[in-house]
């Protein structure tokens, strides 16, 4: 465990600090809301306390930048300790200008003997120019040795000033190497156990782990009976030796006990310890079975157990050691678990029983009484179901690529060649398709999530137009005698007979329109051009029935045909042959059956048709 702070004292020594710890305590009392009396500082300092001066200014300025950011997740002694480190590497630029600052400090002393001394000099060197024209070299020698022994040793010579900066920077280069040293050395836990050694390790918590999985091993065969152990720890310096992990750990602190042990590999699903193997390749084997029941080969499929799946070897208690069969039996087997179902409409209790895919007998278990006479499904129900899921739940995801249908558009349009309510269908309309890349979630092979990831148009949809009739209607529609004689319909059979099986004004009120009685095969004719929109069987009691909607908004009925030649959707002519005479559906003989119709409104053909004989009655 390396140390946290490392603190010298350098004050009165090399240096005199006490401006720079008196802004320090200040500003850190102020941080915390303790108020300080100011002093003021000697504004007398020149020379080296100048150049002090300005560092600690510095230093001052960094620590206050500093414990702002720590100040609240370090302790408050790291506060303090902030005001004489790291922000120098931080900002290079305001220390390379201290620098500079404390060079021209040092260069200003460095010349300032030869300036201060400058008349000595002069004189000294009219001096040696005397005793040089006078001969006398030893004098002159001797004045040279004075000036450079003054230059170098004096009181301000250049061997003093030199010293009084090189001292302060040994110092500080010696103080970094120590606070490296220590803070690169690395510290550690001994731990002992009931007085015996057992190895390092880099905190408690480790031999707390290493217990815990010690206890689990132990406990898994049922015994509750728990190995206590008086561990020791004491700090000391770690050299060449490693710590230990909370496994390794775990393994000595089983050695120290006295139960049969055996080196294996440790089951663990969950992270519960579900037994030892000897050998865990037949094991691994089935696990990929599993997975590969699930995997379908796609380019960016994820197939993986929702719990992990780990094999610990260490030493477990030889109680413990299961067989690969016990583990190949756990991890395929399966639990019950409750679901619901929630019913929607139109649900039936054998529609709910092939959904779940269970019987009526099992539903009503679960659900007793729902398959009473007076018991009503009702949409929103819950209802219990049970559902198995495999001990190992398995997560699939994957991308997959599918089709779409886009509804298309109905848009309506005016039609003033119809009369108001006839639509006609101008152009179908036809679904589009999209093209859906989509990231796929399963769990067991059911969907969880989808989540789309591109959509491509691959077809667009065509909208479908529909015709509508802006003419007004007749004004009124011919229901019976007094109505307009105005025709309308061509004789829709050749020949024929005609028969009123009644109308409002005789026969049975469940016939409203007219019988033209004519031989098997008989062509029937379109009474006026139009749509056809039925053509088919009719369960109505019509039989094979052909329905023709014209301009006007008039329908035409033609019923009980033996063959129909026509198909909806198909444009008619006036004339037409459409079907052939019949006696399908209720009807008692070979006759055409003709109505005419306005929207729900039902009328007499008496009044349409042309050509029409006096009405007789069969």
């Amino acid at each position: 465990m390396a140390f946290e702070h490392i603190l010298f004292d350098l004050d009165g020594t090399l240096t005199d600090s006490y401006e720079g710890i008196a802004k320090c305590v200040q500003y850190a009392l102020h941080y915390y809301g303790i108020e300080e009396n100011n002093e003021e500082k000697d504004k007398g300092k020149n020379g080296i306390s100048a150049v002090a001066d300005r560092i600690f200014d510095f230093l001052v300025m960094a620590g206050q930048y500093f414990c702002h950011i720590i100040a609240d997740v370090f302790s408050k002694p790291a506060v303090y300790v902030a005001y004489a480190a790291v922000f120098i590497w931080k900002h290079t630029a305001l220390f390379r200008d201290a620098v500079k600052r404390t060079f021209c400090e040092i260069g200003s002393f460095f010349f300032a003997p030869l300036l201060k001394s400058k008349r000595v000099l002069q004189r000294t060197n009219r001096q040696i120019r005397t005793a040089k024209e006078q001969g006398d070299k030893k004098k002159a020698a001797k004045l040279y040795g004075s000036i450079a022994k003054d230059a170098v040793f004096g009181k301000q010579g250049l061997a003093v000033t030199l010293f009084n900066y090189a001292a302060p920077i040994i110092a500080i280069v010696f103080l970094m190497s120590v606070v490296g040293y220590a803070t690169g050395t690395d510290y550690a836990i001994k731990l002992t156990v009931d007085g015996k050694f057992v190895g390092y390790i880099e905190s408690e918590q480790v031999f707390n782990d290493a217990e815990r999985i010690m206890q689990e091993r132990i406990t898994y065969i049922g015994n509750e009976k728990k190995i206590s152990m008086e561990p020791g720890y004491s700090l000391e310096m770690l050299g060449d030796q490693e710590y230990l992990t909370k496994y390794q750990l775990a393994n000595k602190l089983l050695e120290l006990s006295d139960t049969p042990i055996e080196y294996t590999y440790g089951m663990y699903i969950g992270g519960k310890f579900y037994g030892a193997l000897v050998d865990n390749t037949a094991v691994e084997a089935e696990l990929e079975k599993i997975l590969d029941g699930y995997r379908t080969n796609a380019k960016d499929e994820d197939v993986a157990f929702e719990k992990d799946i780990e094999y610990v070897p260490g030493l477990y208690l030889s109680d413990s050691i299961v067989s690969s069969d016990e583990i190949i039996k756990l991890i395929n087997s399966k639990k019950e678990e409750a679901s619901y179902y929630t019913v929607v409409d139109g649900d039936s209790h054998s529609g709910i029983c092939s959904k779940l895919g269970i019987s009526i007998e099992e539903l009503e278990t679960l659900n007793p009484g729902i398959m009473d006479e007076d018991y009503v499904l009702r949409a929103g129900e819950k209802l219990l179901k049970t559902q198995e899921v495999p001990f190992l739940s398995v997560s699939i995801s994957r991308t997959e690529t599918y089709n779409v249908e886009v509804p298309y558009e109905t848009k309506y349009e005016d039609d003033d060649t119809r009369y108001e309510g006839v639509e006609t269908v101008y152009q179908e309309g036809e679904t589009g398709t999209n093209k859906i890349t989509a990231k796929v979630y399963y769990v067991n092979g059911e969907e969880v999530k989808r989540t789309i990831k591109k959509t491509e148009r691959v077809k667009e949809p065509v909208t479908e137009i529909i015709l509508q009739g802006t003419l007004p209607p007749q004004s009124s529609h011919y229901s019976d005698a007094s109505a307009d004689t105005g025709k309308k319909y061509i004789w829709p059979v050749d020949g024929g007979t005609f028969w009123e099986w009644g109308w409002w004004d005789g026969g049975y009120a469940g016939h409203r329109g007219v019988d033209i009685g004519a031989p098997y095969g008989t062509d029937v004719y379109a009474g006026a051009s139009g749509t056809v929109i039925f053509a088919g069987w009719d369960n109505g009691g019509l039989g094979n029935a052909v329905m023709i909607l014209h301009p006007d908004g008039y329908t035409t009925v033609y019923a009980h045909n033996s063959e129909i030649f026509v198909s909806a959707g198909q444009e008619v002519n006036q004339g037409e042959c459409i079907a052939a005479v019949g006696e399908t559906g209720l009807a008692y003989g070979c006759h055409c059956h003709f109505e005419v119709r306005y929207g729900s409104e039902r009328l007499n053909p008496r009044y349409y048709l042309s050509g029409l004989p006096d009405p007789g009655y069969y």
